[in-house]
């Protein structure tokens, strides 16, 4: 082999090999952009399904409310009706004739200072 020849496949061992180095370099390159691309479509997907799901907790907690407030509302319904069935079986005396006695008593009052003026 002449030194011509191994010089000549020297040069093509250098190229071939600067060929394969710059495209690995290239693929390294593309691949970082898939994963930056990739990244990006991920976040934009994670935060379209976070807002979906603050929306969804809105409607529940909107849900929520309604029953709680319908459930305290009926609670404190059950416990007034208890402590005027209480209020009766200590006393013997229902609360609404009681209630209407407090009002017939303060239209009394009324009428006797009423009167207690006039004299």
């Amino acid at each position: 082999m002449s030194d011509n020849t191994v010089v000549k496949a020297a040069k093509n061992v250098v190229e071939s090999g600067e060929g394969v180095a710059r495209n690995i370099w290239l693929a390294g390159l593309g691949l970082y952009s898939r994963s930056l691309e990739e990244a990006q479509q991920l976040n934009e997907k994670t935060n379209q399904v976070f807002d979906e799901l603050v929306e969804r907790g809105k409607e529940v907690e909107i849900e929520a409310k309604e029953c709680i407030g319908k459930n305290a509302e009926k609670a404190t319904d059950e416990v007034e009706a208890g402590m005027n069935d209480l209020f009766y079986r200590l006393s013997g005396v229902d609360r609404e004739k009681l209630e209407r006695m407090d009002e017939k008593i303060d239209k009394l009052t009324a009428a006797v200072e009423k009167l207690a003026e006039a004299e």
